[in-house]
């Protein structure tokens, strides 16, 4: 009787690796074939979510060894009144009777009064650390007592001004040594006056790179009428002519006039200069008794104050 061979299977020694869920796991045959207990699976997901909570924990609380760098302070649109300074070693406070103001504008502008003449400057801020450009400004002379040597002295401390801290009520500017140097408060403007019905007198000329006073001796102004027309005096002669609003856009038409010929230096031309920049205004804005007309770019042409 012949005896049946039972084929024997050759032993295949591999190690391969099973993956089971998110863990990969090392399984050798002879062991893989064998009852596997059970073992605590630690999930992933929760693991993930955690760290995701976890991190900017971290972070926050400085564990990366480097501390936050300070956002740019928000004084865009933000109006100030100087209360005091300090000008060669000495403290001085505003004098009484003057206003002496930075409003900071868009476009990295600054903006305001010196206490006698209206003043413009660029301004650059990298955190806490500001660069203000050299002054321009209108060239009025103010009698008062004090008032021309204290617009001095603000107009040049403003150029030194190398760092700034602004509160909710207060802002001071300090120079590279760390020294305050202007100290203000928050101005709240006033609501805006009404476009129209308001008496508008003429405070500047604005060109590219200069704001000029209007010639002394004489005054411009303007009143917008609920009918559509502008009127006023144009430095010499009465003019008149149509605009029109919508929003904060506006256009003017083409002005007439009386027939007057005045013979002060340059009162004519200041007339043609005015009337021609009115005919190009496309904006304008109100700061509570303070009226600004632009051109198409933005760019201020003229600028009022209410009538006192």
């Amino acid at each position: 009787m012949k005896t049946a061979r039972i084929p024997v299977l050759k032993t295949i020694v591999a190690n391969y690796f099973v993956v089971k869920g998110f863990f990969i796991t090392l399984c050798i045959p002879s062991v893989c074939m064998e009852p596997v207990k059970k073992t605590k699976k630690i999930h992933l997901l929760p693991v993930l979510a955690g760290l995701m909570i976890l991190i900017p924990l971290l972070i926050a609380a400085g564990c990366t060894g480097k501390p936050p760098v300070p956002s740019d302070l928000p004084l865009n649109g933000t109006r100030w009144t100087l209360t005091g300074y300090v000008f060669n070693g000495t403290s001085l406070q505003a004098l009484n009777g003057t206003t002496v103001t930075l409003d900071f504008g868009d476009e990295g502008r600054i903006t305001g009064s010196a206490g006698c003449n209206h003043y413009f400057a660029t301004y650059e801020m990298k955190g806490r650390a500001i660069t203000i450009g050299p002054a321009g400004s209108t060239l009025m002379y103010c009698a008062a007592a004090g008032v021309m040597e204290q617009e001095t002295a603000y107009l040049t401390l403003l150029n030194k001004a190398s760092s700034v801290t602004a509160g909710d009520d207060r802002l001071t500017l300090a120079d590279a040594e760390g020294r305050t140097i202007l100290s203000f408060a928050r101005t709240v403007p006033p609501a805006p006056e009404p476009l129209v019905g308001t008496n508008w007198t003429l405070e500047a000329f604005h060109t590219a790179d200069a704001v000029s006073s209007v010639t002394a001796g004489t005054t411009i102004t303007a009143v917008f009428h609920e009918d559509g027309s502008v009127v006023g005096s144009a430095g010499c002669n009465r003019y008149f002519a149509s605009y029109n609003v919508t929003g904060t856009s506006m256009s003017v038409g083409a002005a007439g006039s009386t027939k007057m010929y005045c013979t002060s230096p340059g009162v004519m031309q200041q007339e043609s200069t005015y009337l021609a920049s009115l005919s190009r205004a496309t904006t304008f804005t109100i700061n509570g008794e303070w009226l600004g007309l632009a051109d198409a770019k933005g760019t201020t042409l003229l600028s009022f104050t209410k009538e006192a």
